[in-house]
């Protein structure tokens, strides 16, 4: 009878993060659409810097919600923690597929832009030569690669960082009436 308890609880982890993650996803899409649509004017720069707070929110209220709904109020720290990591890397994967169809067919140079540019802060910071120079040695990843490491294993990582804060917020957060 226990496994069968825990089973549940593991299924409506895994669902409940599923949707939360559709959610979390289409914002991160929304703010990437944006961040890149408008990448020469300021305003959107300043948009996409309001937007960040965007995701901590969008945590916190699906923790809180899956902690009264789901977890009837009694949501440990570890649950916490999982719910957040399958919620971001669900998200990062819908993130992730925008990110590959932008890099990989409607902006090819992307990429390299992208490290171009981090060798110039680099060199602007007047770093190590050698260290430079090693960045500007190194081949630029795939698409694949690029989405992977900085989407799919970005997001979850900053998902575990923001859990450990989030996480005991929301289990201290017990509503009046179901929100």
């Amino acid at each position: 009878m226990m496994n069968e308890t825990i089973a549940e609880d593991k299924n409506q982890l895994f669902y409940y993060s599923i949707y939360a993650a559709l959610i979390l996803g289409v914002y991160w899409v929304i703010k990437y659409l944006i961040v890149i649509l408008g990448k020469d004017f300021a305003v959107t720069g300043i948009l996409s810097n309001m937007l960040s707070i965007g995701t901590p929110i969008i945590l916190l209220y699906f923790l809180v919600k899956y902690n009264q709904r789901h977890a009837n109020n009694i949501m440990s720290f570890g649950h916490g923690i999982q719910f957040s990591i399958l919620m971001f890397f669900f998200a990062s994967i819908l993130e992730a597929v925008v990110v590959f169809i932008h890099v990989n067919w409607i902006d090819p140079v992307f990429i390299s832009n992208f490290y171009k540019s981090i060798i110039v802060i680099a060199e602007s910071l007047n770093l190590n030569e050698a260290l430079t120079a090693q960045l500007a040695d190194q081949p630029l990843p795939s698409s694949f690669t690029y989405v992977f490491n900085n989407i799919i294993l970005g997001d979850v990582f900053i998902g575990l960082i923001l859990s450990l804060i989030i996480v005991p917020l929301a289990r201290r957060i017990k509503p009046q009436r179901e929100i």
